[in-house]
């Protein structure tokens, strides 16, 4: 399916309730990252509109369409945004991405809000640095050194370690969790921004 395409969202869930009856959960987990998504000043406004067009109108839309299923349901469903920690504070590029991330976790709490009554919960995953076979090759040695020294555990992050939060929070184990945005990113994201660079020093202070 291409999270961009209406008709093809409303098919895909329409085809997964012919064949299995009703619809639990939703994943949104699909993203655009452009090469050429920089500073403000480098984005052109085509670059912008393609990345929040998959990134937060194709997961609006998503989640949108898979209501009236859920509502249908006695146990209502669990909807699972993947964010980023890119809307977590600014940064030197990657504008559109991060600005539509943000976006995903403000519907993410406002659906979670707006539907909870109604069994209906929503929260978000931001994920860390995942390392996957995939993209092992293509991420630089040094970014992986400069996000293990931000890192609280002595990895990085693996496909595994997001897919257990999702099954978690699809799961009835999680039935009184509900709008919110929980960062899986080994403690990246949890201190301040000069720890690191203490650690170097061998201090913990000026």
């Amino acid at each position: 399916m291409d999270i961009t395409v209406t008709e093809s969202i409303e098919s895909l869930l329409a085809d997964t309730v012919a064949k299995y009856g009703k619809i639990d959960i939703l994943v949104n987990n699909a993203a655009n990252v452009g090469l050429k998504d920089g500073r403000v000043d480098e984005l052109s406004l085509e670059m912008w509109d393609k990345i929040f067009q998959s990134d937060v109108r194709g997961t609006f839309y998503a989640t949108k369409c898979v209501l009236p299923y859920m509502q249908k349901n006695e146990n209502g469903g669990s909807i699972i945004n993947i964010g980023s920690m890119a809307s977590c504070s600014g940064d030197l590029g990657s504008t559109a991405y991060a600005c539509a991330k943000a976006g995903v976790d403000k519907l993410t709490e406002y659906t979670a809000l707006q539907y909870g009554k109604q069994n209906i919960r929503c929260n978000c995953v931001r994920p860390g640095l995942i390392v996957t076979p995939q993209n092992a090759a293509y991420v630089p040695q040094a970014l992986k050194d400069i996000f293990l020294s931000n890192i609280m555990v002595n990895r990085y992050g693996c496909p595994e370690d997001i897919g257990y939060m999702c099954v978690y929070l699809a799961s009835d184990e999680s039935a009184y969790v509900t709008g919110q945005i929980v960062n899986v990113d080994g403690g990246l994201n949890s201190h301040v921004s000069t720890v690191a660079q203490f650690k170097e020093l061998n201090s913990r202070t000026w």
